[in-house]
């Protein structure tokens, strides 16, 4: 196992519930990511405790799903999380998201059965590295496949999350949908309008910024789940080779790619409820990027501000993928970047040389006017007409 927090807190979990006399086993994706040799990033277990039991052996775990026999686990020191859970069954699903009711099961299969994927529905005890594989999880491990456990049409149909979930998984892993799943997912896409936009919002970031980022839209167009949940974007060529010219992109730089030529883009940011800052951030990387054409013909100030802009690298990394996506001359790119290592960071950000005290000093009255006088005090430093605090109390006195 690796030796992240995660994993030392559910390896002490598991020897507790051992200790207890309760089966218990690593369960889910981080199952799955050990058997690939990759980071497991979350740790689950599951065990034949009911919530009961589990409050009493873990009295400071918070029972974050009392219902569904599921406690939080935390280690104070290290701030890591496990997240575990009593063997279940669920009954009906009316909702599309969650059961109504579970069983509480002491039979592991029981448990593995009423998961989305194969992949993620094997457990596994670290003590003797044994995995419990009722679904076909490894042999679909080896064949690179995501297959939903029994019926696609039925997972899908008590969870439609499922079928995002589903996309950034193989989008994540490089791996193909089972022709069968995929099929389900294509009759059911309509269906994931029924699920919060928070859920589809994390799910869709998830997709852009964990790998594989084209392969994701690209299923997510050939599902149907994109006509259901972003009508508004074409997923044209364009994008698709944008979106394969990411290289680990912030949320914000992904969904500039994304939207970068949709209309209403803050509109569909605020519709899938992304935050505020995240939202203004990619519009604001796509609505400087026609800025770049203009770097020859701006004035020394205006060029300056220009290039000190927040996150200008963001700025920058857009247009290398715009120009590389649609094969045009990198000319523009490398000007830009040519242009800002021109400039120290002194040259782009020079000390002030006079403030709002030093204004109303010279008798000027608070107001509107403060803020554009030192905006032209400003704009003359970075011109380089003026360089002294003299020189610049001697123009804003003249103003």
């Amino acid at each position: 196992m690796s030796t992240t927090n995660g994993s030392v807190l559910a390896t002490w979990i598991l020897r507790v519930l051992h200790d207890a006399g309760h089966p218990a086993y690593l369960v889910g994706g981080c199952v799955r990511d050990l058997l690939l040799d990759r980071p497991a990033k979350d740790f689950d277990v599951a065990t034949s405790a009911r919530p009961d039991e589990l409050l009493r052996l873990f009295p400071d775990a918070d029972c974050v799903g009392a219902h569904f026999g599921v406690v939080l686990v935390k280690d104070a020191a290290s701030g890591a999380t496990v997240e575990v859970a009593t063997f279940r069954s669920d009954h009906a699903y009316r909702d599309g998201r969650r059961p109504e009711s579970v069983s509480f099961e002491t039979d592991p299969r029981q448990d593995a059965l009423r998961r989305d994927f194969t992949i993620n529905a094997m457990m596994m005890d670290p003590r003797s590295g044994a995995v419990l594989d009722f679904a076909g999880g490894r042999a679909d491990l080896e064949a690179k496949l995501i297959r939903a456990v029994g019926d696609p049409l039925a997972r899908f149909g008590e969870d439609h999350l499922r079928m995002l979930r589903g996309v950034r998984l193989a989008a994540r892993l490089g791996f193909a949908i089972e022709p069968g799943t995929f099929a389900a997912m294509q009759a059911l896409a309509p269906l994931i309008q029924s699920i919060s936009a928070e859920r589809v919002r994390d799910e869709l970031a998830r997709i852009l910024t964990e790998g594989g980022a084209r392969r994701g839209v690209e299923l997510l167009a050939d599902s149907g789940l994109q006509r259901a949940i972003l009508p508004e974007v074409v997923m044209g060529r364009a994008i698709r080779a944008m979106l394969g010219g990411m290289r680990d992109p912030s949320l914000p730089l992904a969904l500039a790619v994304l939207l970068h030529d949709a209309p209403r883009a803050a509109a569909i940011l605020e519709r899938l409820r992304f935050s505020h800052d995240d939202a203004a951030r990619a519009c604001s990387l796509v609505d400087t990027q026609r800025r770049f054409t203009e770097l020859r013909t701006m004035s020394l100030s205006a060029l300056k501000r220009f290039l000190r802009m927040e996150r200008f690298d963001e700025r920058l990394e857009l247009l290398r993928i715009r120009l590389e996506a649609t094969g045009r001359d990198p000319g523009e790119y490398e000007f830009a970047r040519a242009t800002l290592a021109a400039f120290s960071p002194e040259e782009l950000h020079p000390p002030k040389l006079l403030t709002g005290d030093d204004l109303i000093a010279l008798g000027r009255a608070p107001g509107p006017e403060f803020g554009r006088l030192l905006e032209a005090v400003e704009n003359e430093q970075l011109e380089g007409r003026i360089t002294t605090r003299d020189a610049a109390l001697q123009f804003a006195a003249a103003w």
